[in-house]
């Protein structure tokens, strides 16, 4: 859609269409693409001591923190989030949801979310796959809904994440491989 609308009217466009329950929904789901959501993985799969999902998770979330870093600071340092390029007077916000102001590209919260939960699915019954792809994809759509980010930050996010899933699921293979 960005390829065809300006961000700033697609995000207007899509800022107007709010209501109380949705706010709650996305002020909780949002919190489902945090980096931290790595951290009971590895710490569960190291007291395991299942060496190939530890390294697993622990690859993705060092790989995704750098490549969010980099993304948000060395790359596209000046892209600022719906808030400074809007204005606070013309978005509908969500209260209670710290805004931020820089750093919107690409986002990190959908590359965490595409990253985490496509390694879910990996480890997960298949049946089960759509329930982690959902869970992302609504992720992403949070970050939008909460004003946090434009549709292109959270498209290059999702597919950073799913990215970063599949190299590190290749690379453990290659470090790991099944008897």
């Amino acid at each position: 859609m960005s390829l065809f609308f300006d961000k700033v009217e697609l995000h207007l466009a899509l800022n107007s269409w709010k209501h109380p329950l949705s706010d709650v929904f996305f002020k909780f789901i949002t919190h489902l693409g945090d980096g931290l959501i790595f951290l009971p993985f590895i710490l569960y799969f190291g007291l395991k001591k299942n060496r190939e999902y530890f390294l697993l998770y622990s690859t993705a979330a060092v790989i995704t923190l750098i490549v969010t870093a980099l993304g948000k600071s060395v790359l596209f340092p000046n892209i600022d989030r719906p808030i400074l390029e809007i204005g606070a007077d013309k978005l509908k916000l969500v209260e209670g949801v710290r805004m931020h102001k820089k750093y919107s590209f690409p986002s990190g919260h959908t590359m965490a979310a595409f990253a985490f939960w496509s390694l879910v699915a990996v480890i997960a019954p298949k049946k089960l796959g759509y329930l982690f792809a959902l869970i992302a994809i609504l992720v992403g759509i949070s970050r939008v809904y909460l004003s946090q980010h434009f549709i292109p930050d959270v498209a290059a996010g999702g597919l950073l994440g799913i990215l970063i899933s599949h190299f590190c699921v290749r690379l453990v293979n290659i470090f790991n491989p099944k008897e």
